[in-house]
Order: structure tokens, then sequence, then C-alpha cells
């Protein structure tokens, strides 16, 4: 999974550095959505399954992107190489 993930990196941003505005919308929309269903929460309402599907698809996948994402963003801001190294280093 790593060596996916790390491939996935090098191939999109070997030619372009990653935006740090890709990290604090997907932040943003984190934090949006978890206030949101935290208030709901707090207020009595109790969701059924779908609403938690929902819910951890609106709070989970944009905390996993943005995360993923600045991972990628630290990694680039190493070296110039740095996500080529990572890739052959995970592949092995």
């Amino acid at each position: 999974m790593k060596a996916a993930f790390w491939r996935f990196a090098h191939q999109h941003y070997q030619s372009r550095t990653p935006l740090l505005l890709v990290d604090v919308a997907a932040f943003t929309w984190f934090a949006f959505f978890a206030l949101i269903y935290g208030a709901a929460l707090l207020a009595g309402w109790s969701p059924d399954f779908i609403d938690v599907l929902v819910g951890l698809l609106l709070v989970g996948g944009p905390l996993l992107v943005g995360v993923l994402h600045r991972r990628i963003r630290i990694e680039a801001a190493k070296a110039p190489d740095a996500l080529s190294r990572k890739r052959l280093l995970t592949s092995r």
C-alpha cells in the first residue's frame, strides 16, 4: 500500500509542487462538517445508519485526503528528487 501511495505521489507531483491550498481546503471542509455533526449530536440528534455513513464520508474523507496530501507536500519539500527516492525505497 505504501508503494502504491508513493508511486501515485511521484507520478502526479514529479513536475509540479503540491499546493498548500489543497491542504487548507480539505482541513476546512473537515472542520466545518465535524462542527456541524458535533453540534447536532450535542443537540440530541440520533442518526440512523445512512446518516452515520454520510457523516463519515463528509468528515473522514476530506481529513484523509488532507493528511495524505500533507505527507506528500512535506516529503516533496525535502529535495527535488525526494518523491522518486521515496518511491524507489518503498518499492523494494
